[in-house]
This record gives structure tokens, sequence and C-alpha cells, in this order.
């Protein structure tokens, strides 16, 4: 889905990221910065076994460079590329297992991502109408593996995984139910003061997201229900409860964020989007009190506070890395590992088969390209080599809207900012549709 034009469908703005540099020189030239790069990272790269449910070297070092981390970032590099979901679940697994890791943030709206959660607790055992309602994005057969392991590891063991989404986009009426239930039950006098600006905010029932945005962003003074929005944000907030209390605020601020958000301008809204998903992955790490892994775009993974987004025919995109937001709240207990890729095939929102070419000259990919291992794992929190430290350090171009090819760019930032650690892949896939 594009950056800019689609309201329902922000969280699915897929960036495919992939690292480069320039290519590889003639034999027999001296030394330049991307042989040795490649050089470099083929003496420090940990391989990833050829059957990614085995164990091996590259688990150790994922561990290794999260320790001490409170928040996870994965970031992949466009949604719905089979080898990366592989990877992602590989070491989501690892980190669940080995390393502590009990709650898991998805770029996945939070209304919706209720009735997965509920899956993954033994709530409900219906996973295939638990995914049939979601995005596309997440209606593979790679994803649905991730969720019946986490669904056995609850089931298995004392202390749960608890999953939740961190966007606002389809923000539905479970947030609704949950907010009047809460005052109900601690407010009871505060009823008709909530109803008062429900009147305004809560939409028609059997209304679907899709719809009740469009019709929103058909009315031209949308200050009265900005206000509403906030007015029941405020609300519970007052009312308080505890547990129960920030749970109920929680789906009061998504309806907020709904609401103010598309009442921006429309290159207003990424900056905003992301500001409110580091917000969520914030609360929901406090929330939980446990070792969180964010599962998202590496574009919103990355610590990226200048990202910008090219695409033919349209303005440039330009917004702050939910990353960024999270780097400056949690330091160094913030690690991000971006999975990359060189080249393969993409399946596009309409089902079409696109292919990804290898990295354009200038891309920071190249030196990737050139190391030996069909997938590896390689840190870039170490001392280096000034050739690796100028690659590290460069202002890094890399591929944007993967159905566009190399028309599509973003930029904005060094390699050593965004990530901590990357996961490569030589040749990707897509995923497998449900």
């Amino acid at each position: 889905m594009r950056v800019r034009h689609t309201a329902f469908g922000l969280a699915a703005g897929v960036l495919a990221l992939a690292l480069v540099a320039p290519s590889t020189p003639a034999q027999g030239s001296p030394p330049t910065p991307t042989s040795a790069v490649t050089r470099w990272v083929e003496r420090h790269a940990v391989a990833v076994p050829d059957d990614p449910t085995r164990p091996g070297r590259d688990l150790a070092a994922i561990a290794r460079a999260t320790a001490g981390a409170e928040v996870i970032g994965l970031g992949e590099p466009g949604h719905t590329i089979g080898e990366v979901t592989t990877l992602q679940a590989r070491y989501l697994r690892h980190l669940v297992t080995h390393e502590g890791v009990r709650a898991i943030a998805f770029e996945m709206d939070w209304t919706l991502s209720l009735s997965v959660s509920d899956y993954v607790l033994g709530v409900r055992d219906d996973l295939d109408a638990v995914l049939d309602v979601q995005e596309r994005i997440w209606r593979t057969t790679e994803f649905r593996d991730v969720l019946e392991w986490l669904r056995h590891y609850n089931d298995t063991h004392v202390t749960d995984v608890r999953i939740a989404g961190t966007e606002y986009f389809a923000t539905g009426s479970p947030a609704y139910d949950a907010v009047e239930a809460h005052v109900a039950a601690n407010a009871p006098d505060r009823m008709t003061e909530l109803l008062t600006y429900f009147e305004w905010v809560r939409p028609d029932p059997g209304v679907d997201p899709r719809t009740h945005l469009g019709e929103y962003l058909a009315i031209v003074d949308k200050t009265p229900y900005v206000e509403a929005a906030a007015a029941v944000e405020q609300l519970v907030e007052t009312i308080g409860g505890g547990d129960s209390g920030d749970l109920a605020a929680h789906h009061a601020r998504q309806i907020h964020s709904w609401y103010e958000a598309f009442s921006l301008p429309w290159d207003d809204i990424p900056d905003y989007r992301d500001a409110r998903s580091a917000e969520n992955v914030r609360w929901w790490q406090h929330h939980t009190g446990a070792r969180t892994v964010y599962w998202a775009a590496s574009a919103h993974v990355a610590d990226a506070p200048r990202l910008t987004i090219t695409e033919p025919g349209e303005p440039d995109t330009t917004f702050a890395s939910a990353g960024s937001h999270l780097e400056d709240w949690y330091g160094r207990h913030y690690v991000t590992i971006g999975f990359t890729f060189d080249h393969g095939t993409y399946l596009t929102e309409d089902g079409t088969t696109v292919a990804m070419p290898p990295a354009s000259p200038g891309w920071f990919e190249r030196p990737l390209a050139d190391v030996r291992h069909a997938q590896f794992v390689v840190g870039l929190d170490r001392h280096v080599p000034r050739a690796v430290r100028d690659w590290l350090d460069a202002q890094l171009r890399t591929r944007g809207l993967p159905e566009y090819g190399s028309g599509s760019l973003a930029h904005g930032g060094t390699l050593r900012e965004w990530f901590d650690v990357l996961v490569h892949t030589q040749e990707v896939t897509p995923a497998e549709p449900l």
C-alpha cells in the first residue's frame, strides 16, 4: 500500500530496506571500501542453518546482541516476505524460550489484535476466524505458524507471552465497548457525560472501519470530533482503576488517536502515526513489565529521525520513525535487528508477483550480496576498520516501495544509526497467502 494515499492501510506502507554499497572493483585493482566491507562481514558473519528449525550459532549471536535490552526491534524489509518472516519467527522463539521475552508488539491495529491475543492466551480456538479479519500482511502461513507456536508455548508454560497491536488505524467497536464497560462499572454517574461524547465519535452499529473513515474524511470541520475523542480519553484517565483502568485508558487513547490522525493534512500523518506507535510500544512494555519484541517494518523499527521515502510522481515523505523515539527513551536498552535482502520476488497487494532486482549502484547492500552465506547475522556494534566505519557512517540509500523496483528509495541517517544487527538473506520469495 502507498505511504501517502492509503488511509486505512497506513500500517502496510511497505519499505523493503536492502542496505547496499558500490559494486566490487575489477580483479587486480586496489582494495576499496566495498571489498573491505565484504571481507569484514565474511570474517564476522554467523551463518544461519539451512534448516531454520535447527539450532545454530546465529541464535547465540542474537542473544548476545540483545542482552540487557528492554525492547528489541525486529525490522522486516517488507511485509509478507517468506524467508524474512521465518527468520523473525526463529529469533522470536529463541528470545521467548531462552531470553525472557514475554511481550510482543506487532505492527497491527490495537482493536484487531485483541482477538489474536485471545487466541494465543487460549481464550478462543478459532484461529481461521481470527486471521480472516486481519490485514493481508498477517494472513500468511508463516505468520499463522508464529501464532500457533505462541499458543502452544502459553499452553505449556506458567508465564504467558502477551501480544498487542501498536496501531490505531482501524479502531473499532471493541475499544468503545471497553470504555463504556469501564465507566459503567467504575463511575456510573458519568455515563451520561460519556454517551454525550460518544454521540460524536462512536460509529453506528455495523459500520466497518473503512466506511467510517470515508464518512469522517468527508467532514470539513473535524474539530468537534477530535475534541469529543480527547474528552473520552480524559474522562477515562480521571476515573483510574488500576490495571483495568490503565487498559481502558489505552482503548480511549486509540479512539482519540484515530480522530486526531485523520484530521491532519496527509503529509503530517506519517510522523504522527510513528510517534503514536512508539508511545504504544512503550505503554505495552510498561503495562506488562516485560522484555518486549517490537515486530514491524524496518521503517518503523529503525532509529531514523529523518526517514525519507520517495515514490515516482509524488513528493517525498519524511518522518521520524517509531524507533527513533524508542531510542530516545530507552537508549542502549533499545536494540534494533534489521532484516535485509539482496534480490528476489514480491507479491503485491493486488496479487501480482514482481521482481526485486539486486541493489543499484550507490545503495548500501552491495557488499552483503558478495558474502558467501545464503543467510547470515552480523553485529554492527564493534570496533571496525576505517573502510567499514565509512560504510556504517555514510548516508545510506536503500530500496523503498518494492513494487517500484529501483524507482522508489528510502534514505535518511546511517546504517550504524538504523540498526545494531543485520540479518541478511540473499534471495527472497513471497510468503504463502492463506
